[in-house]
């Protein structure tokens, strides 16, 4: 069912701040993108990685959003981590079969966090 990790999503309360910290500990040159989502509430920089997948930094935009009630709850870090799947629709199957809480919205999937020790999983389909 999962082939990778897609990408790595952390949540920050200062994106330039972020996007400062990571070049330095992390040796990253600048963001590869840059985006937001008003739907969701946040803006974001994304880092491509050699060899596929991707870092993404998100700073909570809507106070009310679930980025700014997790920045809240927890503070900074890992915000969810993206697996690459070959069937969206059959691993959403396999993991509801299996009694998994699975979370659709808006087109995305994710794994809920009490299905899966804490860890916020979101499912990508990915062709190859």
């Amino acid at each position: 069912m999962i082939k990778r990790i897609d990408h790595v999503v952390a949540v920050v309360g200062d994106l330039e701040a972020g996007i400062r910290a990571w070049q330095n500990a992390l040796g990253l040159g600048e963001p590869s993108r840059r985006s937001a989502d008003t739907r969701a509430g946040y803006i974001a920089a994304a880092f491509d990685l050699p060899g596929g997948g991707f870092l993404e930094l998100i700073q909570p935009t809507d106070p009310a959003g679930p980025v700014a009630r997790r920045l809240e709850r927890a503070g900074e870090g890992v915000y969810l981590v993206a697996l690459a799947v070959e069937d969206l629709g059959a691993a959403v199957a396999s993991l509801r079969a299996r009694g998994v809480q699975v979370i659709e919205d808006g087109g995305q999937v994710f794994i809920h966090p009490r299905s899966a020790n804490g860890v916020l999983f979101q499912l990508i389909q990915r062709a190859g």
